[in-house]
């Protein structure tokens, strides 16, 4: 699941630029990917780690909620 080399920051700086301005940002990743240094000011962020490894989930930011999700989940499955 994934190869890194995407970089969230570019997607993190277009939707901070939107208007309304965002309350929340919602960013799904392998979590191998760089981030912004400090959280973005008035606006909260959650990653969901896609499968990700003890490796990837550690790499997340401390500022943002971090939410594992694990890889091949039963299409079945109910919410």
């Amino acid at each position: 699941l994934g190869r890194g080399g995407t970089d969230m920051r570019v997607g993190i700086d277009q939707a901070l630029r939107g208007r309304p301005r965002p309350d929340l940002i919602v960013v799904l990743t392998d979590g191998d990917t760089p981030w912004p240094t400090r959280r973005p000011p008035g606006v909260h962020m959650v990653v969901g780690l896609l499968g990700a490894s003890d490796h990837a989930a550690s790499r997340a930011p401390v500022w943002a909620r971090a939410v594992r999700i694990a890889a091949g989940a039963e299409e079945d499955e109910e919410w």
